[in-house]
């Protein structure tokens, strides 16, 4: 893996960068929210000449970029179809001479360079916790790792995956993220809407599904309700692929009534309920990072993690690490998180504050230079 050195170059300030932002929806999250704030601070740095390509017309966050920045709409069903069809022709159409590709994916023949982010390789090392359809898929990613200039990653565990399937240490960077949820404003309505009481929740935040392994996580509650009845389980998040099964575990659970799903809820919202939380619980299966560790962090809160893949450097040695296949475990880490709140919130809001996506868009700038140069020099 290379490091990022700043530096700049005048002869790339003429170099147009397509940023593809076609994961970007009406609530973006995951990947989407990488990119988004990724676009938002790269536009506010101006390093770079930029431009937009798979602009969807329902991705509110990008509406609120520089109305002049130049972009191009989503234009096909699909997000693979719309990069196989469409994407290099847009991008050309900018008169990019470098693409930013986001999501693991590339045209299979294109011919405008680019560099590509992989997030995880669940899709190839997890195929189970993905929809079948999702399968047919893995060549395609694979092929644009391949052909990438640079593979950026946000963790080191993602970068040995990569190396594991043969990828050069050489054409990886890692680049971590930052806390989305730092600067947002904290309400109380929504913990009195749904009859919660302050540090008397557990709190989960993610899409559910169950890669994000809620089926363990209801169990490692009823076994901490058992001793702490007046506790509950706040479950935020839309549904995913699967849900039904994460539905039947909940109904059949002795401790369904103290169980609460408020569905998708906005930043704000959501900020309220980490900051309420007598815990935030994460303890997914399998991530190439983990942003909701360093949110939940950032905005307060005392955070239980899985010990496995990238959630251990997202947590940077300030949450509390159990085995997420290990129910038993799980609880263990959830009670005594709520013992030792306060230290876990003074711990997490250190760790969070030494990174902004000022931070994450400035060492992307520096991999697209890097990509520039090289492409000047052949």
């Amino acid at each position: 893996m290379w490091r990022i050195t700043h530096s700049r170059n005048v002869h790339d300030r003429g170099s147009r960068i397509a940023i593809d932002v076609g994961p970007v929806r009406a609530q973006p999250a995951g990947v989407g929210l990488y990119v988004a704030l990724l676009a938002r601070e790269l536009m506010r740095a101006a390093s770079l000449p930029l431009g937009l390509i798979g602009v969807r017309p329902e991705a509110r966050a990008l509406g609120e970029l520089d109305p002049d920045l130049p972009r191009r709409p989503f234009s096909t069903p699909s997000y693979h179809s719309w990069m196989q069809l469409r994407a290099e022709a847009d991008a050309h159409s900018l008169d990019a001479r470098l693409i930013h590709f986001t999501n693991a994916a590339a045209p299979l023949t294109g011919r405008i360079p680019y560099v590509l982010t992989v997030h995880d390789l669940s899709l190839a090392r997890m195929p189970r916790t993905h929809p079948a359809a999702r399968w047919g898929i893995i060549p395609v990613n694979l092929a644009a790792v391949a052909r990438a200039r640079t593979v950026i990653v946000p963790s080191h565990w993602t970068a040995r995956e990569l190396e594991h399937i043969g990828v050069a240490g050489r054409r990886i960077v890692v680049i971590a993220h930052a806390p989305a949820l730092g600067a947002v404003a904290v309400n109380g309505s929504i913990v009195e809407r749904l009859h919660l009481q302050p540090q008397r929740y557990i709190l989960y935040f993610g899409t559910l599904e169950p890669r994000k392994n809620i089926a363990r996580l209801v169990g490692a509650f009823e076994r901490v309700n058992i001793d702490k009845p007046w506790l509950r389980l706040v479950l935020a998040g839309a549904p995913g692929w699967r849900f039904s099964g994460i539905e039947k575990r909940i109904a059949a659970s002795p401790a369904r009534e103290r169980i609460v799903m408020p569905g998708y809820v906005d930043d704000a919202d959501l900020a309220t309920l980490i900051a309420g939380s007598g815990a935030v619980a994460y303890v997914s299966l399998y991530e190439g990072f983990g942003m909701p560790v360093l949110d939940a962090m950032a905005v307060g809160a005392a955070v239980v993690t899985s010990r496995t893949t990238a959630m251990p450097e997202a947590a940077g040695g300030a949450a509390l690490l159990v085995d997420p296949t290990d129910e038993a475990d799980i609880a263990r880490g959830l009670a005594e998180a709520i013992e030792r709140r306060a230290e876990l919130v003074a711990l997490g809001h250190e760790r969070a504050s030494a990174r902004a996506w000022a931070d994450v868009a400035a060492e992307h700038t520096e991999v697209y230079r890097y990509a520039l140069r090289a492409l000047a020099a052949a």
